[in-house]
C-alpha cells in the first residue's frame, strides 16, 4: 500500500513538473489532438494550452485557453467534433454588458467584487452570454448570464 501511494504521489509531482498551468487549473480537461492542431494551424506559436468544459447557448463546448506567439491571452471554444464555435472576448468591466445581465447579476451578489468578464458571441445568430468572476465573502463565483439576464450558471470556485 505504500508502494502504491507513494508512487501515486511521484506520479502526481511529476504531472506539475511536466505541466505546472495544467496542474493549477481546477477542472482543467485533455485537450483533443484535432483541437490542438486547429489551435496552432491559426496560431503556430500557441503555448500554454488549458482546456475545460463549459456549456454555452445549450452546447456543450471545450474551452481552450492559450497565450498566442506574442503572448497574448486567447480562450477559443470548441464543438464536440473537435471544430470552432467561437472566441470568448475580455471586456472591461461591465463595459458593453446589458443592462438585463448586470441587473441579474447584482440580484445574485450585491456586494460583489468583480474580478473579470468575459463576453461569448453567439456565432449562430442573435445572442450573448457573459461570463463573471466574482469574489464574495471570501469565495470565488462564476456566473454565466445572458445578454436578456437570464442565469445559466452559476458556480462556486473555491470551497
Amino acid at each position: 500500500m505504500r508502494k502504491l501511494l507513494a508512487s501515486s504521489f511521484v506520479t502526481a509531482a511529476l504531472l506539475v513538473l511536466v505541466n505546472p498551468a495544467q496542474a493549477e487549473y481546477e477542472g482543467s480537461v485533455e485537450i483533443p489532438e484535432k483541437v490542438h492542431s486547429n489551435i496552432l494551424k491559426r496560431h503556430p506559436g500557441a503555448h500554454e494550452m488549458i482546456a475545460s468544459e463549459e456549456t454555452h447557448f445549450g452546447q456543450k463546448l471545450l474551452e481552450v485557453r492559450f497565450k498566442d506567439e506574442t503572448g497574448k491571452e486567447m480562450i477559443d471554444l470548441f464543438t464536440a467534433k473537435g471544430h470552432i464555435f467561437t472566441s470568448e472576448m475580455k471586456t472591461l468591466g461591465l463595459s458593453g454588458v446589458s443592462s438585463a445581465a448586470i441587473a441579474t447579476l447584482k440580484q445574485e451578489f450585491p456586494n460583489h467584487t468583480l474580478q473579470k468578464t468575459e463576453l461569448v458571441v453567439n456565432p449562430n445568430g442573435a445572442g450573448e452570454e457573459y461570463e463573471f468572476y466574482l469574489h464574495v465573502n471570501g469565495y470565488d463565483w462564476k456566473l454565466c448570464i445572458n445578454d436578456k439576464g437570464e442565469l445559466k450558471e452559476k458556480q462556486q470556485l473555491t470551497p
